[in-house]
């Protein structure tokens, strides 16, 4: 049975974490409990979170154990986005420690990566879905001509996985119709395209490089890789 993926418009940034004042459990618990189930408000609680120095990173975290755990609310899910933007070894060490401290918590998905497709190799597109923890995944949509290579490419990194698949269709072309199928036969469809797409631009779409993993083609060529 195939499944088609429903249109809708994308999703609106989340709250500003500089409007909320982590001294205060009331509005600062109330966005911490919506991180956990919207990824909208974990959206933007990540990236105010990254935008902020790193002395005033470390305190969030450690206002986020406090407020989190007082109110009953599954902290390492709400710091496991915060996670994934922090680039200060230090830091990302003392969330790591932290989740780990509460032994990981509802982290654990029951989601697969899967994938939808549409059309063929001279007119098409798909969608990778991924899981990242809890109920939030992770989605890279494209869209291909023959002759062109890649039209359009899309990623979302936090997306409520029932709603994962819509995420990102009304990006694409909308005479493209995803149905389901298997994520071995995606990436065989995908692969000679990405191939196609490289020779004629020099490189893949950076919106692409989360799941270049997932393809059996360098995102560009070894020497001008070299040359950077």
């Amino acid at each position: 049975m195939y499944m088609k993926a429903v249109r809708s418009p994308p999703r609106s940034p989340g709250p500003d974490l500089a409007k909320t004042s982590p001294s205060k459990a009331g509005p600062f618990g109330a966005l911490l409990a919506a991180t956990v189930q919207d990824p909208a408000a974990a959206r933007g609680l990540a990236l105010a979170y990254a935008s902020l120095p790193t002395p005033q990173r470390w305190e969030i975290v450690d206002a986020i154990v406090a407020d989190a755990a007082a109110e009953g609310i599954c902290v390492a899910s709400v710091l496991a986005p915060l996670l994934a933007v922090e680039d200060v070894p230090d830091v990302a060490q003392h969330i790591a420690a932290a989740i780990s401290r509460l032994g990981g918590q509802r982290l654990d998905t029951g989601a697969q990566t899967r994938a939808l497709v549409a059309g063929d190799d001279f007119d098409g597109g798909v969608l990778m879905i991924r899981p990242l923890h809890g109920t939030f995944t992770e989605v890279l949509g494209l869209a291909w001509k023959e002759g062109q290579g890649v039209t359009h490419a899309e990623f979302e990194p936090l997306v409520h996985d029932t709603s994962a698949a819509s995420a990102l269709c009304a990006r694409l072309p909308a005479h493209l119709n995803f149905e389901s199928a298997p994520v071995r036969f995606a990436i065989d469809l995908v692969t000679p395209v990405l191939w196609q797409h490289r020779r004629m631009h020099g490189s893949l779409p950076v919106e692409m490089h989360r799941f270049a993993d997932l393809f059996s083609v360098e995102l560009v060529p070894e020497r001008e890789r070299d040359s950077q």
